[in-house]
């Protein structure tokens, strides 16, 4: 589950699933409104509901959704999950999904886009899982064509799991789970980090207890001021569901 809200302020993306994703392997996007100051019954993305769907990332000027997906490409069908967008149309609309292409995606699994308003694409991969798990990648695009993902240069990504980042619009901000990352209150964690001149992710920082509990914590989002994010226990088991948390003055 993702949840991502549209610039405007009165649109959220977010992706269900009946059970653990990616394990279930089988999610969809879904659609809400802000309309007289409540949101409106979520209903399923136009791009969504054919396939497995999860983890949408709007663009910071609205012109473009990036999303995970477990759907065919070029007709042949695929069981990991890809990185796809789809544009904004003249009328509003979203146009069809458009796959990112073989620079991008692996025939490992890549999940939770972000993107900077400048065009800089991260994501969590596991395509070194058999030394690393998972790990946080980026790529930049020329001319609207993403080129080789390349792991993120820094000290955010290490032998544990580090997936779901968020990065800020201007590329200076990162958010990210770490799963039993050393200094972490248990299971997976948000991190952030902050980028120095030299272009490289600087040293990681636990957001707290305010955030972090002994549960999982996974998926952030920021957007005007709050933190989103979501909140599972396994034991006893619990589904994941979205937390909100304000933020002080001046963080965003």
């Amino acid at each position: 589950m993702a949840d991502r809200v549209h610039p405007d302020g009165k649109t959220a993306y977010f992706g269900v699933s009946a059970e653990f994703f990616p394990i279930a392997r089988q999610a969809t996007i879904m659609v809400t409104h802000l309309v007289d100051g409540a949101w409106t019954v979520p209903e399923v993305a136009p791009f969504s509901g054919q396939h497995s769907d999860i983890d949408p990332f709007v663009a910071p000027d609205g012109s473009r959704l990036y999303f995970s997906s477990i759907r065919p490409v070029d007709g042949q069908p695929r069981t990991d999950t890809d990185l796809w967008m789809v544009e904004r149309g003249p009328g509003g609309g979203w146009g069809q999904p458009v796959h990112l292409g073989a620079a991008v995606n692996s025939p490992a699994d890549e999940l939770y886009p972000s993107v900077t308003a400048d065009g800089e694409l991260l994501f969590g991969s596991d395509r070194d899982a058999a030394t690393r798990g998972w790990d946080i990648f980026r790529a930049e695009a020329t001319g609207g064509v993403f080129g080789q993902a390349e792991p993120i240069a820094g000290a955010v990504n290490t032998e544990v799991w580090e997936f779901n980042p968020w990065i800020a619009a201007d590329g200076q901000v990162l958010v990210f789970t770490g799963l039993d990352r050393p200094g972490g209150h248990g299971l997976g964690d948000l991190w952030a980090s902050f980028r120095g001149e030299d272009g490289t992710w600087g040293p990681v920082l636990n957001l707290g207890p305010c955030v972090n509990s002994p549960l999982d914590e996974y998926h952030p989002t920021l957007d005007r001021g709050r933190l989103f994010f979501v909140r599972h226990s396994y034991e006893p088991w619990q589904a994941g569901d979205l937390h909100e948390l304000k933020l002080p003055t001046g963080s965003d």
